[in-house]
């Protein structure tokens, strides 16, 4: 292999490890309730702080849109500028997804073991599922999207998760394959898989939001504009 392979390689490895600290980091309340406390009683502060994992996430897009584009591009400026600039309809999106997820746990413990649950257990399953899909999607559109208004956007992004559904699968599974590492070894996982995740879940929203690119004369993303 070229010198410039190896710089690439272990560039893209050191982007991806920072980006992960930096976003374990940006997400520390709502880990350090995760982790540190019994979620079956401390579960309202769960729901309280899961709303900073919006921009922390955006963040991370950022960074891998702007890497992607140029290996060299800064990292820790990178992510932090990401941040400060779309903080506010990340959050937007992430407060709105963790509403709707908590108000379909909700019907879904009141439900259950009744006759309406085998009818109704599935679908609010489902309506769950699409609301992470389309959060996922729509964090990346804020990034990729900056002057979309969030409504209009979380509507597109619907769609495109749905119309899209092996890339929704796939950021999906990626989350599930994290979470399972973090509950086995927390301190391992976030430090090693966070920011291959991420990247992974950028890469297939990135995909998915191809259509409303399909205007643009700039192929650079926004986070390198």
């Amino acid at each position: 292999m070229t010198h410039q392979t190896y710089d690439r390689i272990f560039g893209t490895a050191y982007a991806l490890l920072v980006t992960g600290a930096l976003t374990a980091g940006a997400s520390a309340p709502f880990l350090a309730v995760l982790l540190f406390t019994p979620v079956a009683t401390s579960w309202p502060l769960l729901v309280l702080t899961a709303p900073s994992l919006g921009p922390a996430v955006c963040a991370a897009h950022a960074v891998c849109a702007a890497t992607a584009w140029d290996g060299g591009a800064p990292v820790v400026r990178g992510f932090l500028r990401a941040w400060r600039r779309h903080a506010r309809r990340a959050l937007a999106v992430s407060g709105a997804a963790t509403a709707a997820l908590v108000v379909l746990a909700v019907d879904v413990r009141a439900f259950w073991g009744t006759p309406a649950g085998a009818v109704a257990t599935p679908v609010l399953a489902v309506l769950a599922v699409l609301t992470a899909a389309t959060a996922l999607v729509a964090l990346t559109g804020v990034v990729e999207h900056p002057d979309v208004p969030v409504r209009r956007l979380a509507g597109a992004c619907l769609f495109l998760a749905v119309r899209r559904p092996h890339l929704t699968l796939v950021s999906l599974a990626a989350l599930w394959v994290l979470a399972a590492a973090v509950a086995a070894l927390p301190v391992v996982a976030l430090a090693l898989l966070t920011g291959p995740v991420l990247h992974v879940v950028w890469v297939s929203g990135h995909a998915a939001l191809r259509p409303l690119r399909a205007g643009e004369h700039d192929p650079r993303p926004v986070a390198v504009r």
